[in-house]
């Protein structure tokens, strides 16, 4: 009888062992897609403990571990006994460190290692038996555990970092749980909370605005030749904004012979953001005030730049492009295998398009690539070697770099791809 009562204690405890290691091979991601997929099948509360409370059901399963093996050493101490063997404590510690190494631990996890999941769904309707039965005395540690975590002082929160953030998106798509699509989506919103909104504004000398003493009809020709469907109107300067002009406004007052009144009679309201607001934090006021366009402010209250609704989306969904519209307008590809780009194209595009890396922690654009490694207006010509792209500059004024014609390294990557930037000139 002692015998059999050993072997069922065996039982239960392999079982309540080959629970416990598949448990520990789950994820968080992968219980909930059980969830999903299988709660029909089970014993709801159950399942669902598993994901809302796992704390409570492992207290649990160790408690039914423990006590199995409790018991089987006070069988084995008590057969040796019987048995009249020699030191029966000593034999009864061997014969107890076999069978936790065995049936404890190598054979539950050599059970689970093949499908952690399907062993779970198995053993979950026998396993709901033993949890009923092990969790009242596992009652009195879970709330004695929750007594003293409800006293300890709450640790600060703190926000998730982008490696962390990556590794769940890692481990996403290694589970098949989010496509690899989906995952760059994700980063993309997790690196718009990172940014500024100067990060993505289109910059003050791009911006193209109208005087207050513009008409109707002549802002709705600045809107054709320009291609943009809203503007800003300006009274006297470009730090003195009086509203925004809407195409849907013009038109409809075009269409009613307003043709030759001032744009003013159609103006909105325009909106002002600082420069340092997070990009995220914008895209949610606008997307609540319906908005699309937002004028860029500095400390001194000058007009920085202004960003638009697409902008922000382009930041996470990847270029928006108009009806018509060129794919890579701002990177143009030339017969001698060259490309040319404007100044103020965003490295960060360059990245994705050449498939390299630019340390860009001073700098947002093209032009400020080269400012930053000359440090002065460059001439027509002139430009840098940087990681194997030469940057040269094919239209300037005294002011800004206007266009800037890249020379991509050549198939077999040279060997000095990673020196640091050099001066060139035109014909070197």
């Amino acid at each position: 009888m002692l015998i059999l009562a050993s072997l069922i204690c065996l039982a239960i405890l392999v079982l309540l062992a080959t629970f416990e290691s598949a448990l520990a091979q789950l994820s968080d991601v992968q219980l909930r897609v059980l969830l999903v997929e299988h709660e029909r099948r089970f014993r709801p509360p159950l399942l669902r403990e598993l994901v809302e409370n796992r704390q409570r059901l492992l207290l649990t399963l160790s408690m039914g571990i423990q006590l199995m093996i409790v018991l089987l050493t006070v069988a084995s101490v008590s057969l040796f006994e019987r048995w009249d063997v020699e030191h029966p404590l000593a034999m009864s510690l061997v014969a107890m460190i076999l069978i936790i190494s065995l049936f404890r631990q190598f054979f539950p996890r050599l059970l689970v290692q093949t499908d952690p999941e399907r062993t779970l769904l198995r053993l979950l309707p026998v396993f709901s038996t033993f949890y009923a039965l092990f969790w009242p005395p596992a009652y009195p540690i879970y709330r004695a555990l929750q007594a003293m975590k409800a006293r300890a002082p709450a640790p600060p929160e703190e926000e998730s970092s982008d490696e962390e953030i990556q590794a769940f998106i890692d481990v996403g798509e290694q589970e098949g749980i989010i496509e690899e699509s989906e995952g760059e989506l994700i980063q993309s919103i997790v690196e718009l909370g990172d940014r500024r909104v100067r990060d993505v504004m289109t910059p003050r000398s791009d911006i193209v605005a109208i005087p207050v003493q513009a008409t109707i009809e002549e802002a709705l020709r600045t809107m054709v030749e320009t291609r943009y469907s809203r503007l800003p109107v300006y009274r006297e300067h470009l730090d003195d904004i009086e509203g925004i002009v809407v195409l849907r406004d013009l038109v409809i007052a075009y269409l009613s012979g307003r043709a030759h009144e001032r744009v003013t009679t159609v103006m909105r309201p325009a909106y002002f953001v600082p420069e340092t607001k997070r990009a995220a934090e914008l895209l949610q006021e606008m997307r609540r005030a319906r908005l699309h366009i937002a004028l860029v402010v500095d400390e001194y209250g000058g007009v920085a730049g202004l960003v638009t609704l697409e902008d922000l989306l382009e930041e996470i969904i990847g270029e928006i492009h108009d009806e018509g519209q060129p794919e890579s307008a701002e990177i143009l590809a030339q017969p001698d295998g060259t490309f040319l780009v404007k100044g103020t194209t965003d490295v960060r595009k360059l990245e994705l398009f050449f498939h390299t890396e630019i340390e860009s922690d001073d700098f947002t654009t093209v032009a400020g690539l080269i400012l930053k490694h000359l440090d002065h207006l460059p001439t027509i010509g002139e430009g840098i070697e940087y990681k194997g792209f030469r940057f040269e500059v094919v239209d300037a004024d005294a002011r800004r770099i206007r266009t800037v014609r890249i020379h991509p390294p050549p198939p077999p990557a040279s060997e000095g791809a990673g020196d640091p930037p050099q001066a060139t000139a035109a014909g070197r």
